[in-house]
């Protein structure tokens, strides 16, 4: 009886032990090679070919906030029938302003992108728009000086976080030059923090309207990153799951992945900064440092700072870090 007990412990801790891979049968090696100079060129070439016209735009919430200097939006609109919202604050000025978009991170059954802001009412006429997407499959709530403002919760697939996130971006920044006459899109700024840091800095590599990005503990290759953690549930679900399923080939994954990682597009960043922490087990600082490799000969335009800290806490109390980037978006 003693015996038999043995061996189903051994049994449990074999079965346990021994449990397949999410990618089992798969070939990692072809899935995740570097990409090609051809496979990086068509990525390109279908970022340029993408329609990213808005269409039905409409406000769906105004109203007149912190002593008449500021008006609040919350808007929606469709991008290739997906229908997406964003909220804007912006400021009372006798001429155009620049935009600040900020980008939010991504959580597997998190789909509310929150944010809460406090805003000076006497900011005036130097201040800028401030435009924050709610991203596909995902709703706003904006805490704003002690009032909440929400949206619904756009269309689209919540785990298309990184490159169908970056067409949300840039579809609200084209938002904006359409209805915003005193928006000058031409001198916008990208911020993110984690997913929304990569996002951000696609959204510089892809359109030169943004002159300033501001990336947050941001990973910078998702292609290596997803090799590492094939069997983490986030990563299966923004890039493995239709592999997986047969509904994507081994080349559509890998185009998603690259695509999805600026890394191998780094020669299209504007003056970009990137804060990294070093205790950051989720995105590890090496991820940082490729990037600063890749940006050899560009340290005029790429900052790359680093702090003893973890993912969860790296901007949280931290006024080095936020007189930096307040620093580098006051040059815009």
């Amino acid at each position: 009886m003693l015996l038999s007990k043995r061996l189903l412990l051994f049994s449990l801790i074999f079965a346990s032990c021994s449990k397949e891979s999410f990618l089992s049968g798969e070939d990692k090696t072809i899935l995740f090679a570097e990409p090609s100079a051809m496979e990086i060129r068509r990525v390109w070439q279908d970022w340029k070919a993408r329609n990213l016209v808005p269409t039905d735009y409409k406000v769906e919430q105004e109203a007149i906030l912190l002593s008449g200097n500021f008006t609040f939006k919350m808007v929606s609109f469709r991008l290739n029938g997906i229908k997406e919202y964003g909220a804007l604050l912006i400021p009372k000025a006798a001429q155009k302003v620049p935009v600040r978009m900020l980008i939010g991170g991504f959580g597997l059954d998190v789909t509310t992108n929150a944010f809460n802001l406090m805003s000076d009412s006497t900011a005036g006429a130097s201040s800028h728009i401030l435009a924050i997407p709610a991203l596909r499959g995902q709703s706003l709530q904006l805490g704003l000086n002690g009032t909440t403002y929400t949206s619904p919760l756009s269309d689209g697939n919540h785990c298309d976080a990184f490159d169908g996130a970056t067409d949300d971006v840039l579809a609200f920044l084209n938002v904006i030059a359409a209805t915003e006459s005193k928006a000058d899109v031409d001198r916008t700024a990208v911020r993110g923090g984690s997913r929304g840091g990569t996002v951000a800095l696609l959204a510089g590599i892809r359109d030169t309207r943004v002159k300033r990005v501001v990336a947050v503990a941001g990973p910078t290759n998702m292609l290596e990153l997803t090799s590492r953690n094939s069997d983490d549930p986030t990563y299966r679900c923004q890039f493995l799951s239709g592999f997986k399923s047969g509904q994507l080939s081994a080349a559509q994954t890998r185009t998603l992945l690259i695509a999805s990682s600026p890394l191998y597009f780094a020669d299209h960043l504007p003056a970009t900064q990137l804060h990294m922490g070093l205790r950051d087990w989720q995105v590890p600082v090496a991820q940082g440092s490729a990037l600063q490799e890749k940006m050899t000969g560009h340290s005029d335009d790429f900052q790359f700072y680093t702090y003893d800290r973890t993912h969860e806490d790296i901007a949280r109390s931290n006024p080095v870090l936020e007189e930096r980037v307040t620093a580098f978006l006051k040059q815009l």
